[in-house]
């Protein structure tokens, strides 16, 4: 099973400087890199829910909390869009 994985959309590239758009990195990495940027007075953002919102990144691969392979949060599209 593949970790969780999260891409940043490359409309978002300057609120988090240190996370390279529309590649696929660690969920967890990019999660704690969001925060370092919240921290250091980068871009401000809502955190209410999730700290990595649906409208800033694409998702795949993980499991859910049972440990049974779950669904993605959106469904990342070979152009790089991603489906509600």
């Amino acid at each position: 099973m593949l970790s969780r994985q999260a891409r940043l959309r490359t409309a978002f590239r300057d609120w988090y400087p240190k996370i390279t758009p529309d590649a696929w990195h660690h969920a967890l990495w990019v999660r704690e890199m969001a925060l370092a940027g919240q921290r250091q007075g980068g871009p401000r953002w809502e955190l209410t829910g999730r700290v990595l919102s649906d409208d800033h990144f694409d998702f795949q691969g993980g499991t859910d909390r049972g440990g049974t392979p779950g669904q993605e949060r959106r469904l990342a599209r070979p152009n790089g869009s991603g489906a509600a």
